[in-house]
C-alpha cells in the first residue's frame, strides 16, 4: 500500500498569464511587482526548477493565502511589539545591469503595522519610484520581507527559573511517584545548568 504524499505546507495557488491554476511553494516566490495602475493582477517571479517564471495573482488573494500559512499555535497579544516590514525597489533582471549605471537597489523603507497584521501595502514613495523606473516590465522588481526582532536576553536567574521549572514538569509528568528525588538527583549532576549559566553548544 502506498502513502499518500503530504502537501507542502507553504502551498499557494496562483492563476497563470494563460488562466490556468499553478501551484507553488511560497518559499519559491523571489518577487511580486503589483500592476502600475494599483488596482488589478499583480505578476509574481517564481524562481523554480532552476528557471525563473512569471504568473499573474489577484493582490488580495495572495495576501490571503499567504496569512493563512501563520503557525496559529500561539494568539496575538496586545502587548506584543509591532512587526517591522521592509520594502524595497530592486533590479533584479538575471545576466543584465542597471540601466545608466543604476544602483540595485533604488528604494529601502520600513513599515511597522500592529502585530499580527501581516505585511501593510506598499509605501506610497515606493509606488512612486517604481512608476518613475517604468513600472512592469522595466527590470525592477518591489520585494518585501519581515525584519525579525531581536532576540530577548535572560538574565541568570531567569534562566535558572525556567531551567528548573521545565525539570519539574517533566518528572512529574513522567514519574509523579519519585518526582522529588529525580528532581533533586538532576540539580546535583548538572547544578551548573540548573543554575542558569550559559550552556555553550559544540
Amino acid at each position: 500500500m502506498s502513502k499518500t504524499k503530504k502537501s507542502p505546507r507553504d502551498l499557494l495557488t496562483l492563476r497563470a498569464t494563460d488562466g490556468r491554476r499553478v501551484q507553488v511553494q511560497a518559499r519559491q516566490i523571489r518577487a511580486v511587482t503589483p500592476s502600475a495602475t494599483g488596482t488589478g493582477h499583480a505578476h509574481v517571479e517564481l524562481y523554480k526548477g532552476g528557471r525563473s517564471h512569471i504568473v499573474q495573482a489577484d493582490p488580495t488573494e495572495l495576501a490571503a493565502q499567504v496569512a493563512s500559512l501563520r503557525p496559529r499555535s500561539r494568539m496575538v497579544k496586545e502587548t506584543d511589539p509591532p512587526a517591522v516590514y521592509e520594502y524595497s525597489l530592486r533590479y533584479y533582471t538575471a545576466h543584465r545591469e542597471p540601466p545608466d549605471g543604476m544602483a540595485r537597489i533604488q528604494f529601502t523603507e520600513r513599515v511597522e503595522v500592529p502585530a499580527g497584521g501581516g505585511a501593510p501595502g506598499m509605501p506610497p514613495a515606493c509606488r512612486a519610484r517604481y512608476l518613475e523606473l517604468g513600472g512592469p516590465g522595466g527590470g525592477w522588481s518591489v520585494c518585501v520581507q519581515p525584519i525579525e526582532r531581536p532576540a530577548k536576553v535572560r538574565t541568570r536567574e531567569h534562566r535558572a527559573r525556567l531551567r528548573q521549572g521545565h525539570l519539574e514538569q517533566r518528572v512529574q509528568k513522567r514519574a509523579p511517584l519519585f518526582a522529588e528525588q529525580l528532581v533533586q538527583e538532576q540539580l546535583a549532576q548538572r547544578a551548573a545548568y540548573f543554575a542558569g549559566e550559559v550552556v555553550e553548544v559544540a
